[in-house]
């Protein structure tokens, strides 16, 4: 399976997006700098728009362009039912869940982490920006970021840049429950994931 649509899918995409905006190819033109029939032969899949001329219609459509090239095309907004995303246990005694499955171009990431044992949540320190909120829902959560050490109990947060190393674990190693908050990907599979 193909990781990126086919032109002509991706034709259908902006054409739809276009006419959801309620714009014409001529609005279009004006606010990415293409020439309406440039931009009717994209939509109808007889060309294929370079990276740049991509990024162009994205801005005018006001869409992130990851919208137009992803295989699965996914609403602006996603509702999920608990339990209806899998869980995987990352190692012994860490289990994360999605939250959602995500949203086009979202830079945001959210999981229901499980700690047990000496399970631990760790993030080395990152050269790319970036930052984590954890909330813990249930239990005690022993964190070290960078050279603080706080314990969160049920209804704490905290906000940390991922310039510093995170860990996160269960205190005395009992039960945790937390929600995570991510602007980079932690489960396997997902682009740039670096949970330890």
């Amino acid at each position: 399976m193909s990781s990126i649509v086919e032109i002509e899918e991706l034709g259908r995409r902006i054409r739809k997006l276009r006419l959801e905006r309620r714009m014409t190819l001529k609005q279009v033109e004006d606010a990415c700098g293409l020439s309406a029939t440039h931009l009717s032969e994209i939509e109808r899949g007889r060309t294929s728009p370079t990276i740049g001329a991509l990024v162009r219609i994205s801005r005018a459509l006001r869409r992130d362009a990851s919208y137009f090239i992803e295989a699965e095309e996914r609403p602006d907004v996603v509702e999920t039912t608990r339990g209806s995303l899998p869980e995987t246990e990352l190692q012994p005694g860490l289990t994360v869940q999605p939250m959602t499955s995500g949203v086009p171009g979202s830079r945001i990431h959210t999981y229901r982490v499980v700690l047990h044992g000496q399970g631990a949540l760790e993030f080395d320190s990152q050269e790319l920006p970036g930052d984590a909120l954890y909330l813990v829902r249930d239990g005690k959560v022993e964190t070290d970021i960078g050279d603080t050490r706080v314990v969160l109990e049920p209804g704490d947060a905290m906000q940390a840049s991922f310039a510093h190393r995170h860990r996160l674990r269960p205190a005395a190693g009992q039960r945790a429950e937390l929600i995570a908050v991510l602007t980079h990907p932690l489960a396997p599979g997902e682009p740039d994931g670096h949970a330890t």
